[in-house]
């Protein structure tokens, strides 16, 4: 029987295949109203059983689904940052920061990081297109040992309201609500230097191949006499910046006994604080922060948890 053929399997959809700068992602699109995004810790993963209310095959049958647990510590703007809009893209102009209302060990971490002088300062221009809250995460207050993290988010709020918001906690629960339709955004697991067949899913050639089974067989015509950017060759793996559309909140809630498992989450431990519970999985390592907003369409659905499975 002959070697059936057909299209490479590997995917080309994401380009460059390069590491991520950092290791929480820097989003440059927000929509909605209000403080239009949240950070979370990643947990792992349960199981709950409920009743299918969307239109597919199992409508009106109880289905056990997988969920993704995310452990959501509050975070407190330190600073709004102000963008104005250019042919070259949004740029920001300038910022005001006021850390007088921080929590003190958390104020000592912003003081050490950007060398403030005061606890007050900066400038407010007159024109401007946007703003943005550069927000503070607190990990140390559900006992994760990770140093806080400070990254922007989305705000469509006016300058006094931001100014108001200085220093004080922000919860998930005043932004997002159960039933809603979220965005989110994280850097995956890295997976170091790999071949073509991991890397992009290309078929492994006949035991008889002389210049090894993990290899492509072509590189491209002899014309033009150069190796196009799509032909699939080993690097990097992983670690990179991705969004996954239309992850739904089954549920948010401060009470983490409801889905902590006797033994805690593996390479976790126990939930200690507010916690959101999204169907289905979610990029990046445990205990990597991910970055939740609000969707470019807006929409709800109903699914009632009858049990969580731990």
């Amino acid at each position: 029987m002959a070697t059936p053929h057909g299209s490479r399997r590997g995917s080309m959809q994401y380009w460059p295949r390069v590491r991520a700068q950092r290791i929480h992602p820097k989003i440059s699109f927000w929509t909605g109203n209000g403080v239009l995004g949240f950070s979370a810790y990643k947990v792992g993963m349960v199981q709950y059983l409920a009743e299918e209310t969307r239109n597919n095959v199992n409508k009106g049958k109880e289905v056990i689904f997988p969920a993704t647990v995310l452990e959501i510590p509050p975070v407190y703007p330190i600073s709004v940052s102000f963008y104005k809009k250019t042919f070259l893209g949004k740029k920001k102009i300038a910022s005001y920061f006021d850390i007088k209302a921080l929590p003190k060990d958390l104020k000592k971490d912003i003081k050490r990081k950007f060398n403030y002088k005061t606890e007050t300062g900066g400038k407010i221009p007159e024109k401007f297109d946007e703003i943005r809250l550069e927000v503070a995460t607190f990990p140390r207050k559900i006992d994760l040992k990770k140093t806080p993290e400070i990254f922007e988010l989305g705000a469509s709020i006016g300058l006094e309201e931001a100014k108001g918001l200085m220093g004080k906690e922000l919860k998930i629960g005043d932004f997002f609500s159960a039933g809603e339709y979220i965005e989110v955004t994280a850097i995956t697991k890295g997976k170091g230097t790999q071949g073509v067949v991991k890397r992009f899913g290309c078929k492994l050639r006949n035991h008889h191949t002389k210049k090894g089974r993990r290899h492509i067989g072509s590189v491209g015509g002899v014309t033009p006499r150069k190796i196009s950017y799509r032909v699939p060759f080993a690097g990097q793996m992983g670690y990179g910046q991705r969004t996954e559309l239309n992850k739904l909140i089954l549920k948010i809630s401060d009470n983490p006994e409801e889905v902590n498992p006797k033994e805690g989450f593996k390479e976790y431990g126990l939930v200690k604080g507010s916690y959101i519970l999204l169907e289905g999985s979610v990029p990046g390592a445990r205990k990597r922060m991910v970055v939740i907003r609000k969707p470019r369409e807006a929409k709800k659905a109903n699914l009632e948890i009858k049990e969580i499975l731990k």
